[in-house]
C-alpha cells in the first residue's frame, strides 16, 4: 500500500511537471520577436513547399496550425495530471486551464516586439484545447478496456 501511494505521487508530479514545462516551451515561443518566430516558421514552410508546391496561405496555415498543436498537446497533459491527481477524468478543468493559459499567452504577446494579441489564435488555442481533452479522453477509454479485459483474463485463469 506504501509503495502505492509512493507511485501515484510521483505520477503526480511528473504530470504536473510535463504540464509546466510545455507551458514553458509556449511562454518561450511566445518570447520570440515576430522576424524570430517568422524565421522558425519558414523552416517548415520551406519544407512544406518543396514538398507540395507552394500556396500563398501556406505560412498562415503553418502557424496557425502550431498554435493549435501547442494546446493539443498542453490539454492532453493537463488532462493526464488533472487524472492521476483526481483519478477522475475532469475534461472542463483541463480545457479551462489550458484555455486561461492561451488568453495569457496572447496577453503576453502584447509586450514582444512585432508581436500582438489575438483572439483568433485564442479560439484556436481553446480548439486545441478541446482536441487534446478529446484525444486524452479515446486513449483513457482503450487503457481502460484493455485492463479490464486483462483482468477477466487473468481472473479467468485464477
Amino acid at each position: 500500500m506504501q509503495q502505492e501511494k509512493k507511485n501515484n505521487l510521483t505520477a503526480i508530479i511528473i504530470s504536473w511537471a510535463l504540464v509546466f514545462i510545455c507551458m514553458a516551451i509556449i511562454f518561450w515561443l511566445s518570447s520570440k520577436t515576430a522576424d524570430e518566430s517568422a524565421a522558425q516558421s519558414s523552416v517548415i514552410v520551406k519544407w512544406i513547399i518543396n514538398h507540395f508546391g507552394k500556396n500563398s496561405v501556406t505560412d498562415f496555415i503553418v502557424r496557425k496550425l502550431a498554435h493549435f498543436s501547442e494546446y493539443v498537446g498542453l490539454c492532453f497533459l493537463a488532462s493526464n495530471a488533472i487524472y492521476q491527481s483526481s483519478k477522475r477524468f475532469i475534461p472542463l478543468y483541463s480545457c479551462a486551464l489550458t484555455s486561461f493559459y492561451a488568453i495569457s499567452d496572447e496577453f503576453h504577446q502584447l509586450f514582444v516586439d512585432g508581436r500582438s494579441c489575438e483572439i483568433r489564435d485564442w479560439a484556436i488555442d481553446t480548439v486545441g484545447a478541446l482536441v487534446g481533452a478529446l484525444a486524452f479522453y479515446i486513449i483513457y477509454i482503450i487503457i481502460k478496456k484493455v485492463v479490464k479485459k486483462k483482468n477477466n483474463i487473468d481472473t479467468q485463469i485464477n
